[in-house]
């Protein structure tokens, strides 16, 4: 997807339409204010509209607008209205930001609402913050919720008490999950990268919850988790490794390095499992320490 820039949007003083107006500079500014600190123009009851090529790129509704010039940037600021100019719409949104975008074809690819949001003209960045909740759209969708998000081309990244429904791309077979994490990334297709004291709990075969410092999804329906692993399956076995991967297709979990089982009656640690989807079945390569089975 090709970024959302001035070349490629109408932004003609902003799109400032639904009933504009500009406020005019006071005659006073409150100290250590300069005139540069101050929108270029403003816009109460808002709609943004951008588009390319004929196509909807860039859909933005909010209480208030102000776009600002500076030396190194030019930006949109979208949120609540200014203390004492509220417009009349705000209270029917409660006071959100609401975002849609398109992608190249014009095909839905996200809707956002947030509380604030920043568009950058020169790199077409969206930055949402407060309480923000997202459903990126198509195969290997998410919905998302977080306290700060950015959308760069189709790129998105979550930060902040991340916690999100991924569908893993590759159609309904491949599992989805879902994820808690202090960040996420997540890319067309099903990809994502959750890190920071991760929790992802897999659906499909699986149905066993993940623990990492990292988990990523390729799409259909590989995930793979770095970063002291702890997998929790049904009937109380766990698996902790350095890197475990798991592959909704092939009904497995792998761990390539050393590893620890523990189930019911069952100690092992050895290098190189492999393992059902419920870590009941399983074989490795070496033994480096105890196996414990009881009878």
């Amino acid at each position: 997807m090709r970024p959302l820039r001035p070349s490629l949007v109408v932004l003609a003083v902003a799109a400032l339409v639904a009933g504009g107006c500009t406020r005019a500079a006071p005659d006073g500014l409150p100290p250590g204010t300069e005139i540069e600190d101050l929108p270029e123009s403003e816009s109460w009851d808002a709609s943004l509209r951008s588009s390319a090529d004929g196509r909807s790129r860039l859909e933005i509704d909010a209480p208030y607008l102000a776009r600002y010039r500076r030396p190194d940037t030019t930006f949109v600021y979208l949120g609540p209205a200014p203390e004492g100019t509220g417009g009349a719409g705000a209270a029917g949104r409660g006071g959100a930001v609401d975002i849609a975008v398109y992608d190249d074809e014009g095909a839905p690819l996200a809707d956002i609402r947030a509380r604030e949001a920043w568009y950058y003209e020169g790199d077409g960045r969206l930055v949402t913050e407060g309480g923000v909740r997202t459903t990126v759209r198509g195969d290997g969708g998410a919905d998302i919720q977080a306290r700060r998000l950015t959308l760069v081309d189709d790129t998105v990244e979550a930060e902040g008490d991340v916690r999100a429904t991924v569908q893993g791309g590759g159609g309904p077979d491949t599992g989805g999950a879902d994820v808690e994490a202090a960040r996420l990334t997540t890319r067309p297709g099903g990809a994502f990268t959750a890190s920071g004291g991760t929790t992802v709990r897999l659906g499909g075969q699986a149905q066993a919850t993940v623990q990492a410092r990292t988990v990523s999804g390729s799409g259909g329906g590989r995930y793979e988790a770095t970063g002291s692993v702890r997998v929790a399956a049904s009937g109380g076995r766990t698996l902790q490794a350095g890197r475990v991967i798991w592959d909704e297709g092939a009904g497995r979990f792998r761990a390539p390095g050393a590893f620890s089982f523990d189930g019911p009656g069952e100690r092992v640690r050895g290098v190189g499992l492999v393992a059902s989807a419920d870590l009941t079945r399983y074989s490795f390569r070496n033994v480096t320490g105890e196996i414990e089975v009881a009878e």
